[in-house]
């Protein structure tokens, strides 16, 4: 049982990082298409505190509220991200990011600006 359970775990932990190497993100991935695509509304600490929340109505989302940790469910934000906002400026990015990316910067925004 010994040898068996740590054979197990080293199998599921190499079978967890070859699918995301066959998914083609890495880590940094999330930041990098935060920073190249989300940035100029939502800005760089994820707070909508940029320029284009002057002129968007409504605002772009203040990920760091303790209202967006409460309401925004990891499945809410793929959804958004994948089809957009109806009513908002958010515009469906399924159709130039991978779901994979779309995940990678959902799990950005959670794990570093919501701190989730």
């Amino acid at each position: 049982m010994r040898v068996l359970l740590p054979a197990l775990l080293s199998g599921v932990l190499f079978l967890c990082a070859s699918q995301a190497f066959a998914e083609g993100v890495d880590p940094d991935t999330g930041r990098d298409i935060f920073f190249k695509h989300c940035k100029a509304c939502h800005g760089v600490k994820g707070d909508g505190k940029t320029f284009a929340a002057n002129v968007l109505n409504p605002p772009p989302k203040n990920f760091t509220s303790e209202k967006s940790r409460q309401e925004l469910t990891e499945e809410r934000m793929i959804r958004s991200v994948s089809e957009g906002r109806k009513g908002t400026a958010m515009m469906p990015w399924k159709s130039r990011l991978t779901p994979p990316e779309i995940r990678a910067v959902v799990d950005y925004i959670r794990k570093k600006l919501m701190n989730l």
